[in-house]
């Protein structure tokens, strides 16, 4: 038996587990967190971040089925496979870009709502999508398949230009770094000592995510530029899910501190009130406030 096809048939089964796992994620994410999205999103008005977060959420389960043909699919033609991972690619190059607009957003409150971030920050979003999709779509052309060895299903990606898959994690990592540096200028300068939830909430999340998420592209890049053949598109799949999760659990976790607020607000509110007209009904003249 050829050492070489051995090699190269226990990488693919790699990447493949590791689509399989990105997917188990992806579903146990969102039954963890499926109660706090009917309580505190589902009933709010329609709004950007509550656009933003539904396409986050469910986008990558429609990457579903076509990850699975990518997977199991048996002898597939290699022009079904390159159109099959052709949307995949897309479709993940528009999630992740999603997720950075709701990080995006998060930076833009935590500026105070000042414009320059958001034509700054935005303008660099923008670019950075659109340079993502050319050089995706030069990968795609680029991208060359065969017959997976020792009889594996699923499609075999052989060869392509990866510096082109490379450069969206780039245009990621470099991103997330300035918008991180960002974030650490503005905590430091303005919130340093805030004891507001919502503003810790905003500060510890995109914080936490931010080194995770840049780590996880950089890392991806060195593999996708300078790793083993058919190891490609090892993180991949993780990274596309990784950013949906965060993303989500960014807006999942402001909702929720912001409602601790409105509630801790109206119980006070109450709390007075109660005071009053116990005050009220003893003494007249003596109002208690707090």
């Amino acid at each position: 038996m050829d050492v070489d096809n051995v090699l190269a048939a226990s990488r693919i089964q790699m990447v493949k587990y590791s689509d399989l796992a990105s997917i188990a994620l992806l579903v146990f994410e969102y039954l963890l967190t499926f109660n706090l999205e009917v309580t505190l999103v589902w009933p709010s008005t329609w709004s950007t971040s509550k656009v933003l977060f539904l396409l986050s959420r469910y986008l990558p389960f429609l990457e579903i089925p076509l990850t699975s043909f990518y997977v199991f699919a048996s002898t597939p033609a290699a022009t079904l496979c390159r159109t099959v991972n052709s949307i995949i690619i897309i479709t993940r190059v528009l999630g992740i870009g999603i997720a950075e607009a709701i990080l995006l957003l998060r930076t833009y409150a935590l500026s105070g709502r000042d414009r320059r971030v958001l034509t700054i920050f935005g303008s660099f979003f923008v670019l950075g999508v659109s340079t993502s999709i050319i050089t995706c779509s030069l990968f795609i052309r680029s991208s060359i398949y065969d017959v997976p060895p020792l009889h594996l299903v699923g499609c075999n990606l052989v060869g392509g230009t990866f510096i082109f898959i490379g450069i969206p994690f780039m245009i990621v990592a470099l991103n997330e770094i300035v918008l991180m540096s960002y974030t650490l200028r503005v905590g430091l300068k303005t919130y340093r000592h805030s004891l507001s939830p919502l503003v810790i909430t905003l500060y510890a999340d995109g914080i936490m995510y931010f080194v995770f998420l840049s780590t996880g592209s950089i890392v991806n890049l060195c593999i996708l530029v300078a790793g083993p053949s058919h190891l490609q598109d090892l993180l991949n799949s993780f990274l596309r899910v990784f950013h949906a999760i965060f993303a989500c659990r960014i807006l999942l976790h402001v909702r929720e501190a912001d409602r601790q607020r409105r509630e801790q607000q109206t119980y006070q509110e109450n709390f007075v009130s109660d005071i009053y007209f116990a005050t009220t009904d003893q003494a007249p003249a003596t109002i208690i406030r707090t």
